[in-house]
């Protein structure tokens, strides 16, 4: 049996019930607000994925896209009740159970696991009726999935701004009186650095691989990473750091060591990296020792 490999199945955040087969025709649903719509969109591209993966082969056969659909829902119906499934059309009703038994564990968590977001039932349902029935006046299931990434994405960020904004002003104060600083040098991105050392090799560039050593702190000094202290260099290419780095390396002929001070939207800016919290300016002690082949 296939792996459930869309949203629904890993972070739906509701329990609902389907009344009978027979109620679930497409509709306009209203929309009054942006929980209104985060609810229909999440229904809506889930339905169409089902379809997609589940139903495709009856795209062109309407009477048996019809009664799979019936027997799909009818599994979630079953599922939430923790029934069996029905025999017939087995394994789209036992995505239906699993449906309806992932709704039923997580019915508790908000929709898409936010708990601060109220799940409206209906217009769920609705979503996935017409997303498996390709309806499309209100919203595409490309609509509904770029809306989804979009506002969550949006919700996310106001959330940790509101949570770690202080590490965002401290590091923006830190900032602003380093530059003045002599020897500070400040780019146009906002990167600061000083010159330690400047070696006499060539400049990296945006496809080199470099050897480093370094030593990362926060702006109150805490060491959260330093290859120095390991007495082992690191290796890897100049894409594939944080944009603070790439850039710094760059500027940096071979045997130079450069004292960096590095923006939050320079570094991991909202992300979690356990001992570097959202929004933390970083500083690193960068010597550049080769390039490697």
């Amino acid at each position: 049996m296939k792996k459930i490999n869309i949203i629904l199945a890993i972070v739906i955040a509701a329990a609902f019930t389907f009344t009978s087969c027979d109620s679930n025709k497409t509709s306009l649903p209203t929309l009054s607000s942006q929980i209104d719509s985060l609810n229909y969109a999440f229904g809506l591209a889930n339905g169409k994925g089902i379809k997609q993966y589940y139903l495709a082969a009856d795209s062109a056969k309407a009477d048996s896209l019809k009664i799979k659909i019936e027997s799909l829902l009818k599994g979630v119906k079953d599922g939430l009740k923790g029934q069996d499934v029905d025999p017939k059309y087995l394994e789209i009703a036992e995505l239906g159970k699993n449906i309806g038994t992932a709704l039923n564990e997580q019915n508790k968590t908000g929709l898409m696991g936010d708990s601060t977001l109220k799940v409206e039932i209906d217009l769920i349902k609705q979503g996935i009726v017409n997303g498996l029935k390709g309806y499309t006046k209100q919203m595409n299931a490309q609509d509904a999935q770029t809306y989804l990434q979009t506002t969550m994405q949006a919700l996310q960020a106001k959330k940790m701004e509101s949570q770690y904004g202080a590490n965002k002003a401290a590091g923006e104060k830190f900032l602003a009186e380093n530059k003045s600083k002599p020897g500070v040098i400040t780019t146009a991105s906002g990167l600061q650095y000083e010159v330690i050392k400047k070696g006499t090799g060539a400049l990296p560039t945006d496809t080199t691989k470099v050897k480093v050593h370094y030593h990362g702190t926060l702006i109150d000094g805490t060491v959260f990473d330093s290859s120095v202290d390991r007495k082992e260099p690191a290796v890897f290419g100049v894409n594939q750091v944080i944009k603070g780095w790439t850039e710094a390396l760059k500027l940096m002929p071979v045997g130079s060591k450069y004292k960096l001070y590095i923006p939050q939207e320079l570094a991991y800016s909202n992300q979690n990296q356990g001992a570097i919290k959202p929004f933390s300016a970083l500083i690193f002690e960068v010597e550049l020792i080769s390039i490697e082949k």
